[in-house]
């Protein structure tokens, strides 16, 4: 990649000991007057391994997003002391028309500084927002977004790319293994290329399949990370913010691919109010550090949601889908089981960094913060509240679009409220909002 040249200091191990009082001067000036530092005893980098039926006992790799509104440096701090190896500064933005912009590049600059100081690898992540990507995806585009990108890159002096393309359409993901090629054309030697993408299987998204299978084929891209989380969110109705079942699914799915796979797991949850009437609430966010604030509410009870493998919150006039060390210890577990070498989480700035690295550990057992029930399902909360508001039929094998015309109710609240229906409704209880 045609980068910008700067100023560069190079030590090897053996010119390392010699000067070793001097280093630590020389590295300060360094970063002061704003060159590139490469680390004295670069931190091993094996490759992804190989598919194999055999279980690994630890990951490769710890990764976690350092987000543009976080005080980066203390993040970047917390992060390496907890050892994380990996951070992926998610300061890339790819706007509509395919133009592509840094946030807060001082502070990027701060928080890279102190990250290739503690020896942690450095990414720049971009993101579409989930906007369109038309402008960067679209016919004729792919080599001048790619030439963005790589000044871009350049610019953030991060090691390496990963491109965090939400809500793609199914033309923008089939463009995707074309503009890896692309890029990979760009990229210095040592540049790492990856994709974090919305869970793609034989039930989410099949018909990106296709691409992602290309991606993952491809040599030039490092890994693919899968967001697991969000399957509930602000603008749905309560529920999991990723079941259990739909995680080993996926993984199941791209078994053969495992060690080009990076599971991303959630620092955050949703809190909704408690629906009145057969409404949508809006959520707002909740993070490890909230759960002292939630555990003083009101009526409040904590419970293990046994089908989803979640913890659930409700206190007066809310309900909530809320992180759990258990809950990651279970899925780090459940990815080690099958090959996967490294896990990512949204997003840094949540806190409690290092119970999270600990719970990424297998048979890890990292106390929660609060005590809590178990319950079969997030259907003992949900159940009953939707049969309150709802009229319920017994399915006839109308879809539920057909069920939403003959009604007069939003497509949307048909979906909303009948989430475990996925093939045919014959037999199957049908809600439908009031």
């Amino acid at each position: 990649m045609a980068r910008k040249r700067r100023f560069e200091i190079r030590l090897n191990g053996r010119s390392a000991q010699i000067a070793g009082a001097l280093f630590g001067v020389a590295m300060l000036a360094a970063l002061a007057i704003g060159c590139v530092v490469r680390n004295l005893e670069p931190r091993p980098e094996p490759p992804p391994r190989r598919f194999s039926p055999t279980p690994l006992e630890r990951l490769d790799r710890l990764e976690g997003w350092v987000p543009s509104w976080t005080d980066e440096p203390q993040v970047v701090e917390q992060a390496t002391k907890a050892g994380f190896t990996d951070l992926l500064f998610f300061h890339g933005t790819v706007d509509e028309q395919g133009g592509v912009k840094l946030e807060d590049a001082g502070n990027l600059e701060r928080g890279r500084n102190l990250a290739v100081l503690r020896g942690a690898r450095t990414w720049l992540t971009v993101t579409n927002h989930g906007k369109s990507l038309e402008g960067a995806l679209g016919p004729g585009r792919l080599k001048a977004h790619a030439d963005r990108l790589t000044r871009l890159l350049a610019d953030s002096r991060c090691q390496h790319l990963d491109l965090d393309y939400e809500s793609l359409t199914t033309a923008h993901a089939n463009a995707l293994p074309e503009l890896a090629q692309l890029l990979a054309d760009r990229l210095d030697a040592g540049t790492r290329l990856a994709f974090t993408l919305q869970p793609v299987d034989s039930v989410l998204r099949p018909q990106q399949i296709d691409a992602v299978t290309k991606l993952l084929k491809m040599p030039q891209v490092y890994t693919v990370r899968f967001m697991m989380y969000d399957y509930h969110w602000s603008g749905s109705l309560p529920g999991a913010l990723c079941p259990i079942d739909a995680y080993r699914r996926l993984l199941d799915h791209w078994a053969p691919y495992a060690h080009k796979l990076t599971m991303c797991l959630p620092l955050y949850g949703y809190d909704w109010p408690e629906p009145p009437d057969a409404g949508v609430p809006k959520a707002k966010s909740v993070t490890i550090n909230d759960w002292p604030k939630l555990a003083s509410q009101p009526q409040f009870t904590a419970a293990w949601m046994k089908q989803e493998a979640e913890l659930a919150v409700r206190y007066k006039g809310q309900w909530a889908a809320v992180p759990s060390f258990r809950a990651t210890t279970l899925r780090v577990t459940t990815a080690l089981d099958m090959g996967v070498p490294a896990v990512s989480y949204w997003h840094l700035g949540c806190g409690k960094l290092a119970e999270v690295a600990n719970a990424g550990n297998r048979g890890a057992d990292v106390p929660e913060p609060l005590a809590y029930t178990e319950l079969e399902s997030w259907d003992a909360w949900l159940v009953p509240f939707k049969r309150r508001v709802c009229k319920v039929v017994t399915g006839d094998g109308r879809t539920l679009d057909q069920y939403a015309s003959d009604y007069g109710v939003s497509r949307f609240n048909m979906n909303r409220y009948n989430e475990h229906i996925s093939g045919s409704t014959l037999g199957q209880e049908v809600f439908i909002p009031k």
